[in-house]
C-alpha cells in the first residue's frame, strides 16, 4: 500500500455520484493528515475545478512545477470527500505550503470553527 501524504495531488476517479457532488477524473489534493493517512484505506480530499473564485471556501492555485496543474484551479473545499484509495488514478504533484494557512481559513469557515 502507498504511504499518501497531506498536500499530495492525485487525479481520482470521483464516478458515481449522486446530485451536486464533483463528477468526473479529477485532480484532488489530500486534505487527511499524515497520522491518519498511515496505511490508511480512505483519505480525505477536496477537488481541484477550473479557474478561480471568489467564494470564502476557495483557495485558487496557479500552476506550478511542484504542483503540476496545467492551469489555474481552486480547490473547493465545501466539496470534501472521503474516498476509497482504489479510486486514486495518479500523483499529479504535491501543493505548496504557501496555500496550507488559506486552506485552514476555508475550512474554518465551511465548519464555523
Amino acid at each position: 500500500m502507498t504511504d499518501f501524504k497531506q498536500l499530495d495531488i492525485y487525479w481520482i476517479d470521483l464516478e458515481p455520484t449522486k446530485g451536486a457532488e464533483t463528477k468526473k477524473l479529477r485532480p484532488c489534493v489530500i486534505i487527511q493528515g499524515d497520522f491518519v493517512n498511515i496505511k490508511s484505506k480512505t483519505l480525505i480530499v477536496a477537488p481541484l475545478l477550473p479557474t478561480h473564485k471568489s467564494w470564502p471556501f476557495a483557495v485558487n492555485l496557479k500552476p506550478s512545477k511542484a504542483n503540476g496543474l496545467d492551469k489555474d484551479r481552486h480547490i473547493n473545499l465545501k466539496k470534501l470527500r472521503a474516498i476509497d484509495v482504489s479510486r486514486i488514478r495518479r500523483k499529479q504533484g504535491k501543493l505548496e505550503n504557501q496555500y496550507v494557512d488559506l486552506i485552514k481559513d476555508a475550512l474554518t469557515i465551511v465548519f464555523d470553527l
